[in-house]
């Protein structure tokens, strides 16, 4: 009877874990949210997952408002802006999830795991073929005057991988880059899926973009190719995080090793992006091996300074 007692206890405490509502912050693509959400459920039928999805710049907005009036919501953090989760981190906000997941690369999990990169993306130039004959190779190929009026990339106030080539670009040629991309008539969508879409319907030539996105629209059909540049893609940090206000700690750390499962690492794969697990699949058509510049985001004067340069508010 004691055995009894104590498979019922095990059998108990599973089921309270996997029971309950869980709180995700992210910029993440919906669609690629949802089906990770999904698969979670399946593995957990008794969890609700909550989303609010939103650009990075409208998210760590969202999350400061809610800190400020003393009512956070989030159980889980996942945006592109690793400097606002280090900023929480200097604090005591987020909650250290050790890596344990077998395999794992510690050089993913800062700070001894707080937090987690589950996935690689990076910031490469779009091409619409039917609008470019002559691709460019590097980052100051965008520069020549062929690509005149046929140039874009997303509004770094809202996208968090905008905001990483501003910074990184930036750090690496100046802010004149960006000068002479703006007298090259440079435009500035709002965000990526929107300027994809231009893209892939011949409105833009050339776009500053995210690979994923891009391997997305191509399986649709698009006319699209996509340049890593030989200088270095640029590998934009986007980590997840379980912040020390979660009411649901132990569902956000379950969801959180989840997106590390195969299961979820294969979906990554699918959906365009680089796994971070060794031996998960690529993405189909995707270079084994890309050079890469280590992402860097815009500081508030760097923004600033691009901002009045191409007349945008924050």
């Amino acid at each position: 009877m004691g055995a009894q007692r104590l498979l019922g206890a095990l059998l108990f405490l599973g089921l309270s874990l996997a029971q309950g509502t869980l709180t995700l912050y992210t910029s993440e693509v919906l669609a690629d949210v949802n089906a990770l959400v999904e698969a979670f459920r399946r593995e957990n039928p008794g969890v609700e997952v909550k989303v609010f999805r939103s650009g990075t710049g409208e998210v760590v907005a969202k999350v400061r408002a809610e800190l400020q009036a003393g009512n956070p919501q989030a159980d889980l953090l996942w945006f592109a802006n690793e400097d606002f989760l280090k900023e929480l981190a200097s604090k005591g906000l987020l909650r250290r999830i050790p890596p344990t997941v077998p395999g794992y690369p510690v050089q993913y999990a800062p700070g001894g795991g707080l937090y987690h990169e589950v996935r690689l993306l990076y910031n490469v130039i779009g091409l619409n073929r039917q609008r470019i004959a002559r691709p460019p190779a590097l980052w100051q190929d965008l520069l020549r005057p062929e690509y005149r009026g046929l140039l874009a990339m997303p509004d770094p106030n809202f996208s968090g991988a905008a905001l990483a080539t501003v910074g990184t670009l930036g750090g690496r040629f100046g802010m004149e880059f960006f000068a002479r991309l703006k007298e090259n008539d440079l435009k500035v969508e709002q965000s990526n899926p929107v300027l994809q879409q231009k893209l892939a319907r011949g409105e833009y030539g050339v776009a500053i973009t995210t690979d994923f996105g891009l391997r997305q629209e191509i399986v649709k059909g698009a006319p699209l190719e996509m340049v890593y540049p030989r200088d270095g893609a640029i590998l934009v940090p986007t980590p997840v995080a379980v912040p020390a206000w979660s009411k649901s700690p132990e569902l956000a750390s379950r969801f959180l090793r989840f997106l590390l499962s195969p299961e979820a690492q294969a979906i990554f794969a699918e959906r365009g992006y680089y796994p971070v697990m060794p031996g998960a699949p690529r993405p189909k058509g995707a270079p084994e091996r890309v050079v890469a510049l280590q992402g860097r985001f815009a500081d508030a004067a760097t923004l600033e300074r691009f901002n009045a340069l191409f007349g945008l508010r924050r």
